[in-house]
């Protein structure tokens, strides 16, 4: 287990919210919630996506406890300005309130393909 020490990044928790205009299409806005401490180590697996055409790599996030952070919103590196999406959120010593597992995916690792030209 990793102690506090070893938190040296900073991350910003931010909550959704979906508001719906008056012709029925839906915004999702982001509101802080919380500074935490913490540290990124990578998954041990990989993940395939849709049509198995994108492989994803998930990050797990160790920060302090926080009752705030839930499986829905998204962490934010605050010296890189990275982003990641949370998948789940566990306390991996059993309701002792020290810390929090968190799985997540970074929301910039997209794979993009291009249609080659035809032949001439």
């Amino acid at each position: 287990m990793a102690g506090a020490g070893y938190w040296r990044m900073r991350f910003k928790y931010q909550a959704p919210t979906v508001t719906v205009s008056s012709s029925g299409q839906a915004t999702t806005t982001f509101t802080d919630v919380v500074t935490v401490a913490g540290m990124i180590t990578p998954n041990q697996r990989e993940v395939i996506g849709d049509l198995g055409v994108e492989v994803r790599t998930d990050v797990v996030i160790e920060t302090g406890f926080h009752t705030d952070i839930r499986a829905i919103g998204r962490l934010i590196d605050i010296a890189t300005g990275a982003i990641y999406n949370v998948i789940g959120v566990i306390d991996p010593d059993g309701s002792k309130r020290k810390r929090l597992r968190i799985t997540a995916t970074a929301i910039d690792q997209q794979v993009i393909y291009e249609i080659p030209p035809e032949p001439a």
